[in-house]
């Protein structure tokens, strides 16, 4: 997608140049902060993605990620890490974040350019009326908010249909209970980690067959597993 605002933050500013220009020329426009202090002294809600380095000063990637995280007016705009940090834990780190997605250093731009436009299209360019999951005979629809299985209604409720409809609305990015708990119940100070797991659970059980694509990673949170 062209005409969206990406803010490029990295410690390296001939790195920072080079995204500059060749995002321009996608016909993107583009902002860069050589850190995450420069970065947060900007206006961040004028921004449609945001492009992070993880390794930076005193506050890295991973805690600027947090920070636009909890702004409600940025928690859905897409963020990609790029890092020399290319270990699997790394990379749980920056998901758990909440990252879109992860690009190791070195990489290639026009790879780095083809994510971003996945990203973007998938985020921006959403259907009022589209089906926002559908694999086999499971179905999510936003509109009705209903999920079903066979064309028959799972019978889920307010919470665990936005439960469902986070984890698929990124498939493979594990989402941390205190993470679902801030967007689902929208900071009721009464809602703890168990009651995250118990509605888990009951998701599960009412996806019958394809309970078992919601997955648990230990120690980070749930997501629900990519498919071919």
């Amino acid at each position: 997608m062209k005409d969206l605002k990406i803010l490029v933050v990295d410690d390296e500013e001939d790195l920072c140049e080079i995204l500059q220009f060749n995002l321009e020329q996608e016909g993107f426009e583009v902002d860069t902060a050589h850190s995450s202090e420069q970065a947060l002294k900007l206006e961040l809600n004028k921004y449609d993605f945001f492009l992070l380095d993880i390794m930076m000063g005193e506050i890295s990637g991973l805690e600027l990620a947090k920070i636009i995280r909890r702004n409600p007016d940025l928690e859905e705009k897409p963020i990609l890490f790029i890092t020399a940090k290319g270990r699997e834990i790394d990379k749980l780190k920056g998901f758990t974040a909440g990252a879109d997605d992860y690009v190791a250093k070195p990489f290639s731009v026009k790879e780095l350019i083809a994510r971003i436009h996945v990203i973007c299209k998938r985020v921006y360019s959403k259907s009022k009326h589209e089906v926002s999951f559908e694999y086999e005979n499971l179905k999510l629809i936003p509109e009705s908010k209903k999920v079903s299985i066979n064309g028959i209604d799972a019978g889920l409720t307010k919470t665990e249909f936005e439960i469902l409809q986070l984890l698929l609305s990124n498939k493979g990015r594990i989402y941390s209970r205190d993470e679902i708990m801030h967007k689902v119940w929208a900071g009721d100070t009464y809602v703890g980690n168990r009651t995250v797991d118990v509605n888990v659970r009951r998701i599960r059980k009412k996806i019958g067959e394809y309970h078992n694509l919601i997955k648990t990673k230990s120690g980070y949170g749930y997501y629900f597993e990519s498919l071919k």
